[in-house]
């Protein structure tokens, strides 16, 4: 009886500790960038039609507004040259911890999947877009398709793209999800809406855009005080959360 006692509390004790590692891991990872916007509306939309902002410098604005809750939350808009084009329901990412265990890391490798322990995340702020992929894109770490990606921070790997047609259950089972938190941290669009988005980004190109502080979507400037200005995709993402 003793000896069971024993191994009961030895096993108490490696729940408590295993519990407590992986409370300690989540919140070092649940740590936000430097660059990241704070809780709030970011986009003044009054302004942004009145054409007196730097953001119609860009020729497409996308406003996510990735709120778990409220009329306007899980959504994507998309204004071009100060008109608003179309409005869709999106994902985002969870906002939780994706546990990797040492054995699933591997399998992960092999297969597809994420190798390492991560925030399911969407970072908020002003982001131009970075790189444009096509329909049969994958991505690097996951090999999970990204049908039409539009990376817009890379540094974190998210970008705007097509309900991944491999997601376990199905392309449908990822569409259901729609218009709540379901990616590891890109947003998702429905395949029927998702070339709209890619082709008017695609249109617009490259240009000489101002170079906007990601935190405050206000332009950067250099020590003469003059506007920093870059050439880069004429496409801005702002991702707010209110």
């Amino acid at each position: 009886m003793k000896r069971l006692v024993t191994v009961f509390s030895l096993l108490l004790v490696a729940m408590l500790l295993s519990v407590q590692s992986f409370a300690q891991s989540k919140k070092n990872l649940m740590i936000e960038d430097t660059y990241e916007a704070p809780v709030g509306r970011l986009f003044n939309e009054a302004a942004y039609f009145k054409g007196n902002t730097y953001l119609n410098e860009y020729t497409n604005v996308i406003v996510i507004n990735k709120a778990a809750k409220g009329p306007t939350a899980q959504t994507l808009r998309l204004y071009t040259n100060r008109q608003l084009i179309l409005t869709t329901d999106v994902s985002t990412g969870r906002e939780d911890i994706e546990k990797i265990g040492a054995v699933r890391g591997v399998v992960n490798k092999i297969f597809k999947g994420a190798t390492s322990s991560h925030w399911r995340h969407t970072t908020r702020g002003f982001y131009s877009v970075k790189r444009i992929e096509g329909p049969n894109y994958r991505s690097g770490e996951s090999k999970f398709k990204m049908p039409y990606a539009m990376f817009f921070n890379e540094k974190r790997g998210l970008a705007v793209h097509q309900v991944p047609p491999d997601l376990s259950g199905g392309e449908s089972a990822g569409e259901a999800m729609l218009g709540q938190r379901a990616s590891s941290g890109c947003v998702r669009v429905h395949k029927n809406t998702i070339y709209q988005i890619h082709a008017t980004v695609v249109a617009a190109d490259r240009g000489h855009i101002p170079v906007l502080d990601t935190k405050t979507g206000q332009p950067l400037r250099d020590q003469y005080g003059q506007v920093r200005y870059e050439r880069g995709y004429k496409t801005l993402v702002i991702v707010e959360e209110y």
